[in-house]
């Protein structure tokens, strides 16, 4: 009966090894089970036989190194001590030695592998491998106590010890199994949220996200109203057409940057497509947001030449978000304060306030030096 739950164990194995090819390391923990299991179900036939008793006992010496050669290669960056060659050395010289002491052999080879998995530092699997290791070592001491005669090892004593072990090791590979799948699918679904939410090119939110983001601050606005900006990058279309698309993707790459330096942590930036950028923030003034502005132009300038860019400029609308607006009401309305301030000449900053209907327009402030 242990010898067919180790089997049914080393299918499992197998299928989820096969489900998840990128693992590595599960071929050694089905041979283990299957030489482990290979050994019970042949246990009860080779007591008295010198020659059954030797091919039991090795059998029954194998499965613990290659439990730990496949832990080797599934947490290939664990760095446990020793090495392949160590393991290969050790079971061999256990299997050796286990014809004239085969307590010794058998107590010597299941504390190497324990010691070894104990050892591991890995905050994933640390519970599973040391209570596996733990198993692995109690289950060397009812052979290596029991009596020997005329070193005819007591073949059924060996295998019901080493049977609770492998089912333990069989749980535990399992169960690693599972717990890095469930790792990856997590990772895999925050990977996949960042990218959705998340614009590639200048790492900032996108037009979605940032919408998202600015609704759940308008709905406690805190007590002052949050100041909006939108701003793009003056002439980006000649700059795309004399320099190369590989020039604009450098230049909004940079704004990015610059804008997300400038930004305080209760802050929001978005990219809102193209060439045009938002920033929503949170409890400043309409002359602390143009200050803002004239940072991330001063860092634009400054930098520009170091990515092979020319000088670029800014120009910037600026809204004060009014008691129960809407994010897309707000937006257009800094819409039309950017429009002004390309009106006007571009690199400045221009408020708008009243209603999208009537809106009135501040004087300019000049940003920076002179556009292109």
């Amino acid at each position: 009966m242990a010898a067919g739950g180790l089997a049914v164990a080393a299918l499992a194995v197998a299928r989820a090894g096969r489900r998840q090819r990128s693992y590595r390391g599960w071929q050694w923990w089905v041979v283990a089970l299957a030489l482990g299991g290979l050994g019970l179900f042949m246990a009860p036939w080779a007591a008295g036989n010198l020659w059954g008793a030797a091919t039991v006992q090795a059998l029954l010496l194998s499965w613990a190194p290659f439990l730990l050669l496949g832990l080797r290669h599934f947490h290939a960056r664990l760095g446990l001590p020793g090495s392949e060659r160590a393991d290969w050395m050790v079971l061999a010289s256990a299997i050796v030695a286990s014809f004239w002491l085969p307590g010794p052999a058998i107590l010597g080879v299941h504390l190497y592998v324990a010691t070894l998995m104990w050892s591991a530092r890995t905050p994933e699997d640390a519970g599973v491998l040391r209570l596996t290791g733990a198993v692995i070592a109690l289950a060397a001491l009812p052979p290596s106590l029991a009596p020997w005669a005329d070193n005819n090892a007591p073949v059924i004593v060996q295998a019901m010890g080493a049977g609770l072990a492998l089912l333990v090791a069989a749980f535990g590979t399992l169960t690693m199994m599972n717990e890095r799948t469930e790792r990856e699918l997590r990772d895999s679904r925050r990977r996949l949220r960042i990218l959705a939410n998340t614009d590639s090119l200048t790492s900032v939110p996108n037009r979605r996200r940032f919408h998202e983001l600015a609704t759940r601050v308008l709905r406690d606005p805190g007590d002052s109203p949050p100041v909006l900006l939108v701003f793009d990058i003056d002439h980006f279309k000649l700059l795309n057409d004399k320099l190369g698309h590989p020039a604009g993707d450098r230049a909004l790459r940079l704004v990015g940057r610059c804008m997300q330096d400038a930004l305080r942590a209760n802050d929001l930036a978005g990219r809102l497509g193209g060439d045009e950028f938002a920033l929503l923030l949170d409890g400043a003034s309409l002359q602390q947001a143009i200050g803002v502005a004239e940072r991330i132009v001063r860092q634009l300038q400054t930098q520009s030449p170091e990515h092979r860019l020319p000088v670029l400029t800014l120009s910037f609308g600026l809204v004060l978000v009014l008691p129960d607006e809407s994010v897309d009401d707000a937006m257009r309305r800094a819409d039309q304060a950017l429009y002004e301030a390309k009106r006007q000449g571009r690199s400045r900053a221009v408020s708008a306030q009243g209603d999208e209907e009537r809106p009135v327009f501040s004087e300019s402030q000049r940003l920076g030096l002179t556009p292109l």
